[in-house]
């Protein structure tokens, strides 16, 4: 499990940072808590009630939702939808789950935390598929302030942490994969949009590590900024690792100028993946490997067809019965780039058809344990 408190201030201190969020913005709609905890009652029953998402991170404007989260003792059974609420010209939506399928939730929390990196990202990915709330209503409970001030589940914030980092960590790394890839491949534009996507990845990834946990993307940017600006940072190899993504950051659109075409990119991002992988103690190496989901049938003269489940992709040059590079040996993040020009692009285009999957592993610092 992870030790300590992720965010600078401390638990109290947050919570009373976020509570003003929301005292100053129900203030600017002039809505008044008990107001509105009555009309919640009369309209959804009794219950929990929690303010969420952007008001509570102070990053609310007058067009912002008002959004609730209810918790509430009886048990609720299927799929969830908004309940929609308009009163005296207020637009307010709220979603209700059981106290026993959240704590089922924070258990599991809990559980994925203390798993090895790999695994962490593997649940991750899955939660939503099977368990209320989903992950992005978790989030917000976790990050929820109730209308009298308290943060009924901040105590959960450091498993949060843990585990939305090592999610977004492993969207970067994939990310900065098919940077090079692209780049390996011949191509000068797509390399620059996997580029944009490592940034905002590791900018989640860094901003989660350090407590600020919010799964809006239109965000991203903003509470990097703001971050930046307070560097608030845990040590001097996480301070450095920003340093390098704000400096790629400035400098990225310079790549889509016709003369730095031929000029080397996607090594620099794959360079600040592995060092954040390992500023925030998740492993020391990285290594990526292939798998297919099908085979590679006859096509045409010259061209195979690689059939998937439910997907398929041409692949010219390619025998049929051959096997995809990187499918049975995995290499390492920062040797990537030596595939050939024929390897990598019909690795890219295996992966953009979904026809293949990317398989990550970490190794080193007891992999994230």
């Amino acid at each position: 499990m992870p030790s300590g408190f992720p965010h600078v201030l401390s638990p109290d201190d947050l919570t009373a940072r976020r509570h003003a969020h929301v005292a100053a913005f129900l203030a600017g709609r002039a809505l008044d808590p008990a107001w509105l905890t009555a009309v919640m009652r009369d309209q959804v029953g009794e219950g929990l009630l929690m303010l969420t998402s952007s008001p509570v991170h102070g990053l609310a404007n007058p067009t912002s939702d008002l959004d609730f989260i209810r918790i509430q003792e009886a048990a609720i059974d299927g799929p969830r939808i908004s309940t929609k609420i308009f009163e005296n010209g207020h637009h307010l939506e709220v979603v209700s789950f059981s106290q026993a399928e959240l704590t089922s939730n924070l258990d599991e929390l809990n559980r994925l935390a203390a798993l090895p990196a790999a695994e962490t990202v593997a649940g991750f990915r899955a939660w939503d598929k099977t368990r209320e709330p989903r992950r992005k209503q978790t989030e917000r409970i976790v990050n929820g302030i109730a209308l009298d001030g308290t943060a009924p589940y901040l105590e959960w914030l450091p498993a949060l942490s843990r585990v939305w980092s090592r999610a977004s960590l492993q969207t970067a790394v994939e990310q900065a994969v098919h940077a090079v890839l692209a780049e390996a491949a011949g191509e000068t534009r797509g390399r620059v949009g996997y580029a944009y996507n490592v940034l905002l990845h590791l900018m989640d990834a860094l901003l989660s590590h350090h407590g600020d946990v919010y799964t809006t993307r239109k965000w991203y940017v903003l509470r990097w900024t703001r971050h930046v600006a307070a560097g608030d940072w845990c040590d001097e190899r996480l301070q450095a690792v920003a340093s390098d993504v704000e400096r790629l950051r400035k400098g990225v659109n310079a790549a889509l100028e016709p003369a730095a075409a031929g000029e080397p990119l996607a090594g620099a991002f794959a360079a600040v993946v592995l060092d954040a992988v390992r500023a925030t103690g998740t492993a020391e190496s990285v290594t990526v490997g292939v798998e297919a989901t099908g085979s590679v049938q006859p096509y045409l003269a010259g061209a195979s067809l690689l059939l998937g489940s439910g997907n398929a992709v041409v692949l010219p040059g390619v025998a049929a019965g051959t096997d995809l590079p990187l499918t049975g040996s995995p290499v390492a993040l920062d040797e990537l780039a030596g595939l050939d020009a024929k390897a990598a692009g019909t690795l890219l285009r295996a992966l953009r058809a979904g026809a293949a999957r990317l398989r990550i592993g970490y190794a080193g610092a007891e992999a994230g344990r």
